[in-house]
C-alpha cells in the first residue's frame, strides 16, 4: 500500500503538470476550485485498489468520466492499468476480461463529449492501458495457480515419500520380530524343557526347587518376550511418523521453492516433546495441503507460539471460498488433524477467516497425561508342555 500511495503521488504531479501547461490552458482553459480535485481523485484511489478492486475501478471510471465531461483529458488514465491488475489477480480470467473490455468502452466514449476538439487516438491509447493492465494480472495469476500446483505434488510427493520410509521400516520391524521371536523363542523354550525333565529325574529337594525356579523364570521370561517382540509387529504398535516440529521449517521452504507464498514465524522457546511435535508437523502439513488447493493464489501465514503450558498452531490465508470449505469435521483433512490433537488432550478449530480465506488453530499441550495401561497386543503366544517322564 505504501509503494500505492507513492505511485499516486508522482501521477498528481504528472496530472498537475498537464493541467497547468501552456498547451492545456489554451485548449481548455484554467482548471478551478473543485475542479482540481475531480481532475486528480482516480489517481488518488491508487492505495486503496487492494483492499476493493472492483469497487475502484468502477469509481475511477465515473470520475474520470465526469472529470474529463467538465474540463476535458486529466491524465487520470495513467491509473488505469493498475486498478484493472488488481481486478484481473482476485477474478478468472473470463469474467475479469469482461470487465476490462466493458471499462475499456466506457473510457472510450470520453472522446465524443466535452470540451475541444475529439482525438479519435484516445480510443486506441485507452484499451491499451486498460489491456495491458488486464493482460500482465492474467500472466502472473496463472503463474501463481501453476506454482501452487507445483506446490500440491511436492506436498503429495513428499507424503508419498513418507509413506515408502513407513512401509520400509514396518517390513524390517516384522522381518526382526519373526527372527528374534522364532530364535530366542525356541532357545528359551528348550532351556525350561531340559530343567522340567531334570526337576522330575532328581531325588534332591533343593535341586528340585531350583530346576522348578528355573522352569517358572523361563515360562514368565517367554511371556515377556511375547509381550516386547509384539510391539515390534506393525499390527500390534504404530509406525514413528519421521518428521517433528524442528522439520516445519524445512516443509515451509521446500513449497515456498516450490512456488507458494507461505510465512513461517515461531515464537516457541520451551522444548517440544515428540509425541506433540510429530502431532504438529502433520497439522500443519495438512493445513498447508488444504490451503495450496483450495485457497487459489494466497499469502499463507504460518505461526508457532508456547503460552500457559500449550503449543499454539495457527496457519491461515487470505484466499477465495473460505466459508465453502468444510469446516463440520466431515472431511478426512480436518477431521484427522482434530483427532490428533484430541488424542494429546488439545483442540483444533478450523473455519473461515474474519472477512476472507481459510484459518486452522491448534492448542496442544507441552506436557501430556497419559494412561500407561498396556494396550492390548495381536502376537503368536509360545506354550511350554511339560515333559513326559517314561516311567
Amino acid at each position: 500500500m505504501a509503494a500505492d500511495a507513492v505511485l499516486a503521488l508522482v501521477f498528481v504531479w504528472i496530472t498537475v503538470g498537464s493541467l497547468t501547461s501552456d498547451a492545456y490552458v489554451d485548449e481548455f482553459g484554467s482548471v478551478e476550485g473543485a475542479g482540481w480535485w475531480l481532475a486528480i481523485s482516480p489517481t488518488l484511489l491508487l492505495p486503496l485498489r487492494r483492499l476493493a478492486p472492483l469497487g475502484v475501478l468502477a469509481v475511477a471510471t465515473a470520475l474520470y468520466m465526469v472529470a474529463s465531461a467538465s474540463q476535458g483529458d486529466t491524465n487520470a488514465l495513467l491509473a488505469v492499468p493498475f486498478f484493472t491488475y488488481s481486478v484481473g489477480m482476485t477474478r478468472p480470467a473470463n469474467i475479469s476480461g469482461a470487465i476490462a473490455a466493458v471499462t475499456a468502452a466506457l473510457l472510450s466514449t470520453v472522446v465524443l463529449f466535452g470540451p475541444g476538439d475529439p482525438e479519435w487516438l484516445v480510443l486506441p491509447v485507452t484499451t491499451m492501458l486498460v489491456g495491458v493492465g488486464w493482460l500482465v494480472a492474467v500472466i502472473v495469476r496463472q503463474n501463481q495457480i501453476r506454482a501452487n500446483q507445483l506446490a500440491v505434488e511436492a506436498l503429495n510427493l513428499r507424503y508419498e515419500q513418507d509413506q515408502i520410509a513407513e512401509r520400509a521400516v514396518a517390513d524390517e520391524r516384522v522381518r526382526i520380530a519373526r527372527e528374534l521371536h522364532d530364535a530366542v523363542g525356541h532357545a528359551v523354550n528348550v532351556m525350561v524343557l531340559h530343567a522340567g525333565a531334570a526337576r522330575l529325574a532328581s531325588d534332591d529337594p533343593r535341586t528340585v526347587d531350583a530346576l522348578r525356579d528355573i522352569e517358572d523364570t523361563g515360562r514368565s521370561a517367554l511371556t515377556d518376550l511375547d509381550h516386547m517382540l509384539g510391539l515390534l509387529h506393525a499390527d500390534a504398535a504404530p509406525l514413528t511418523p519421521i518428521h517433528g516440529s524442528a522439520d516445519i521449517a524445512t516443509l515451509v521452504d521446500e513449497l515456498r521453492a516450490a512456488g507458494a507464498d507461505i510465512h513461517f514465524v515461531q515464537h516457541c522457546d520451551h522444548p517440544i516433546g515428540r509425541r506433540v511435535g510429530i502431532a504438529a508437523y502433520r497439522i500443519v502439513q495438512e493445513s498447508l495441503t488444504n490451503a495450496i488447493k483450495h485457497a487459489g493464489p494466497a499469502r499463507i501465514d504460518v505461526t508457532l507460539s508456547c503460552s500457559a503450558g500449550e503449543l499454539e498452531i495457527l496457519v491461515t490465508d487470505d484466499g477465495t471460498g473460505g466459508r465453502d470449505r468444510n469446516t463440520n469435521g466431515s472431511g478426512r483433512g480436518i477431521a484427522g488433524m482434530r483427532e490428533r490433537a484430541s488424542v494429546l488432550g488439545g483442540r483444533l478449530v478450523a473455519d473461515a477467516g474474519d472477512e476472507r480465506g481459510f484459518r486452522v488453530r491448534a492448542l496442544l499441550p507441552l506436557e501430556q497425561q497419559h494412561s500407561t495401561a498396556p494396550r492390548p497386543l495381536r502376537h503368536r503366544s509360545t506354550t511350554v508342555d511339560r515333559p513326559s517322564v517314561p516311567k
